[in-house]
């Protein structure tokens, strides 16, 4: 399930890397092992202002 479109996508407030993901057309885990250096450890734990690459 690897859709990506390219370019990046700034987080707004009540993003979830699901939601995101699923708009993108992703698998959440692969969004967020695209943006692990970004995200953190901890991927339930997104900010308004982040940048992913998708």
């Amino acid at each position: 399930m690897q859709k990506s479109n390219g370019g990046n996508y700034t987080v707004k407030s009540g993003d979830t890397l699901s939601t995101i993901a699923a708009s993108k057309g992703l698998d959440w885990k692969t969004l967020y092992n695209q943006n692990a250096g970004v995200v953190g450890g901890n991927p339930d734990l997104i900010f308004p202002g982040q940048v992913l690459s998708v």
